[in-house]
């Protein structure tokens, strides 16, 4: 088979340009130690590379949930335990009221204090974070929760939305309290602000069977809040556990990611090597034969 003069020069031309860009790519390679700069250098470990990418951009994502999460939970936690220390002190003052020993003007300097406490709960269940979201609003955070309508009585005015957030591909966690679990319908803050009234202007049989009736719904008020806060703990320590467990998965993903594109110098150094004598040896052969004709051997 002949080979004529310009499939042989565009042959060595070719030679010399591949040993060109395989010199070019390790030492790029080696430059920046990525071992895979575009696609073609490997596409089956770009696939990977990609796959893994979007594995630890998960975790850091996972990561910022976690954090929201735990802030408004714990937000959330410390308004809660202020809300049942009020409702102690509430509590103290019903059940002595609840005593048939005491007069009118007791009762009524305790409707004084029950007066100042009330709307501290009020204000309680409309905290805010830091940001100005209303905490216990559910979605409407930009929403007072708890207010009062035209006649007086306490509204809730929220939604019942338990915000679901990813902590790990598989885990979600309650992100927030809603103030409609802890008071339905605001019905607490009304029968207190009731009970309140009564007491400024006690009846003569005093107020036993009453105070007993505010005493059961008290109770059944903090049993709630604390179920909330014992729910807040177990979340925020299961989010603590899983933060080192995606730590580990994340570490160990970065460790692989690295393994797949990072340079294996000694073998990149030789392969650089055998590609710039490749380049050298070519183009001093094609540069050679190139001066060559007919004429020169006359």
């Amino acid at each position: 088979m002949r080979i004529s003069s310009s499939q042989y020069h565009e042959t060595a031309i070719r030679n010399i340009q591949t040993s060109s860009a395989k010199y070019s790519q390790l030492s790029v390679q080696m430059a920046t130690n990525e071992r895979i700069t575009k696609p073609s250098d490997d596409p089956l470990g770009s696939v990977l590379v990609l796959r893994l990418d979007s594995e630890l951009t998960s975790l850091e994502q996972y990561g910022k949930n976690m954090e929201l999460v735990t802030y408004t939970l714990s937000q959330q936690e410390t308004q809660l335990s202020s809300i049942n220390n009020l409702l102690l002190s509430v509590q103290s003052l019903v059940t002595a009221a609840a005593d048939a020993s005491y007069g009118e003007d007791e009762l009524q300097a305790m409707a004084n204090e029950l007066a100042v406490l009330m709307p501290g709960i009020a204000d309680l269940l409309n905290a805010k974070d830091g940001d100005g979201n209303y905490l216990f609003a559910g979605s409407q955070i930009d929403q007072q929760p708890f207010i009062k309508d035209a006649t007086g009585q306490y509204i809730y005015q929220g939604d019942a939305l338990v915000r679901k957030v990813a902590v790990s591909s598989n885990t979600l966690v309650d992100a927030n309290i809603v103030g409609s679990d802890l008071v339905p319908g605001a019905t607490f803050l009304n029968d207190l602000q009731d009970y309140v009234a009564l007491l400024q202007a006690p009846p003569a049989a005093g107020v036993g069977t009453e105070s007993r009736t505010m005493l059961d719904k008290l109770s059944t008020l903090l049993g709630d809040t604390t179920a909330a806060i014992t729910k807040i703990g177990g979340i925020v320590s299961s989010l603590e556990s899983l933060e080192f467990t995606n730590t580990d998965i994340a570490l160990f993903t970065e460790n692989l990611r690295d393994d797949l594109t990072a340079v294996h110098y000694p073998t990149a150094y030789i392969e650089m090597n055998n590609a710039l004598a490749s380049y050298e040896s070519t183009l001093k052969v094609y540069s050679s034969v190139s001066q060559l004709s007919l004429f020169s051997q006359l």
